[in-house]
């Protein structure tokens, strides 16, 4: 491939789920050929894979692509079946190239990009290539721990299920405290003859609504955002706030917090039961911002309700092996059931197709700690879409697409392998020491989405503020993606006239 224009460059995105096709967008806006490469059937990645009667945790305003509104109205939190209509609307619109049937098995590195082979036995060149596969492969690639004696058991083990009503009259045990495990214990306990909910640590849940008010309007707008901790501060009030006030954040995120806790209990409907009966569900107070992580799920409806009511019967403990009737835990305490839930999160995608000299380099502890969230820089020609996950997840997409592409065309000056490998270790031990743990805390920039999202803008000499001049939109009205739409205009034409001058951007000093 030795024409270097841009028509002449053909890039691969591997994965046709919303990461993929938010990047296959934004190369195409960038002048680019662009194909999808998917390994099954069908468009959606893992909304093919989810279980019957799951919603998007997110809202359908914040969840959408920057240049293509849903076509349909939705429920405010989109169901799987919505989701996937409008993946297939977007890639119809945009006119997207996608190949279904061609599992990538092989990548072999040429002098410029890569060879890709699939499952069919076809190959294709291609000057750069995007991993969008998903940090969570489903399926029957959830982790599913080898517990002792599990081979006694007579029952039911379950990683996934094809409608609520399995529950139905049974003896159910979930293991787990995350959103599969939350639902499964919700809808269990609203039919299951017993529920019982095992649990090592609680986390905290976010309330759908806060005092009548959508639980949107605090985490999505900046006055919410810049409260967040985090590795990064993108302007300076969140360095005065982070460095010099923060008793003022501390006192924040305790009233928030307060007041999850007083929605929580509401939505339980005590009546004249003891507030009591939710402590074992309840985490403390000073876990609340390390549990806002990419694992933080919406709390379903009725679970503290179920828990309350004893429909569902909470267990902090730990399982230490089975029994043919059921669950033993590490205390001894005996649990019986006909059906157990494992819901103990996903295994960690293995990149197989990869040289193993490169593979190696991704699959470490908490997934690929990449530079930016965007790339392994001992990797050449070679970026991810989607390991940046988080509370805004399109946007996060294809704004770190568009740097990959600064970065890709030499627009935008990287620091040294050194330094980048550095700066990518630097916020995955600051997520370590300050987040609570998820198996993928490398591969998701969570609530902390505006800092990320405003150093990848400032990286590309691009405003951060995207509501200005409307200071006070810009402080307090929710961020959605269409606050990015025209994102990719302003870098080309920046871009172009930085190139007539022949100067280039380099990324600003700070790790994100």
């Amino acid at each position: 491939m030795q024409n270097n224009s841009l028509k002449s460059q053909h890039i691969a995105i591997i994965g046709a789920g919303v990461s993929g096709i938010s990047a296959a967008r934004v190369w195409q806006k960038c002048g680019y050929s662009v194909t999808i490469y998917e390994a099954s059937d069908q468009i959606g990645g893992q909304w093919n894979m989810t279980y019957p009667g799951v919603r998007l945790q997110n809202t359908a305003p914040q969840y959408q692509f920057s240049d293509f509104p849903w076509p349909f109205t939705p429920d405010r939190h989109p169901t799987g079946e919505q989701v996937l209509k409008y993946m297939h609307a977007a890639v119809a619109a945009y006119g997207i190239e996608v190949k279904l049937n061609h599992k990538v098995t092989q990548m072999v590195k040429q002098d410029i990009g890569w060879q890709l082979t699939f499952e069919n036995g076809t190959q294709g060149n291609f000057a750069y290539v995007m991993i969008a596969t998903g940090q969570y492969p489903g399926g029957d690639k959830k982790h599913k721990p080898r517990f002792e004696n599990i081979d006694s058991y007579r029952g039911e083990v379950v990683t996934n299920i094809n409608s609520k009503e399995v529950f139905k009259d049974k003896h159910v045990a979930v293991v787990g405290f995350g959103k599969t495990a939350l639902d499964f214990a919700a809808w269990s306990g609203a039919v299951a003859q017993s529920t019982q909910h095992i649990f090592r640590t609680p986390r905290w849940t976010i309330p759908d609504h806060l005092l009548g008010i959508d639980y949107t309007r605090p985490f999505f707008s900046r006055f919410g955002s810049d409260m967040m901790p985090s590795w990064c501060h993108s302007s300076l009030i969140q360095n005065l706030l982070h460095k010099k006030l923060t008793f003022v954040v501390k006192s924040f995120w305790g009233f928030i917090a307060t007041l999850f806790q007083y929605q929580h209990r509401k939505d339980a409907k005590l009546g004249t039961l003891d507030p009591s009966v939710l402590d074992l569900v309840f985490p403390p107070k000073s876990q609340f911002v390390p549990d806002l992580r990419s694992a933080s799920a919406v709390a379903p409806n009725h679970y503290y309700e179920y828990v309350a009511h004893q429909r569902i019967i909470p267990y902090r403990g730990e399982v230490a092996s089975f029994f043919e009737h059921g669950l033993i835990l590490s205390d001894g305490q005996k649990i019986e059931a006909d059906m157990v839930c494992i819901c103990c999160g996903n295994e960690a995608p293995t990149y197989g197709f990869l040289p193993e000299t490169y593979a190696q380099y991704l699959r470490v502890h908490g997934g690929p700690s990449l530079y930016r969230h965007q790339i392994d820089p001992r990797i050449p020609d070679l970026g991810f879409a989607g390991y940046n996950h988080g509370f805004m997840h399109i946007a996060l997409c294809e704004m770190g697409t568009l740097w990959q592409i600064a970065a890709h065309q030499k627009d935008l000056q990287l620091p040294s392998e050194t330094e980048m490998l550095a700066s990518a270790q630097r916020v995955s031990q600051w997520k370590i020491a300050h987040s609570s743990y998820e198996s993928t805390f490398n591969i998701a920039v969570s609530t902390r989405y505006q800092q990320h999202l405003d150093i990848l803008l400032q990286d590309l000499g691009i405003s951060q503020w995207r509501k200005l001049p409307n200071v006070p939109a810009e402080i307090f009205a929710r961020y959605d993606p269409t606050d990015y739409k025209g994102v990719v205009e302003e870098y080309l034409a920046k871009s172009a006239k930085r190139k007539a001058k022949g100067q280039v951007k380099h990324v600003m000093p700070v790790d994100a």
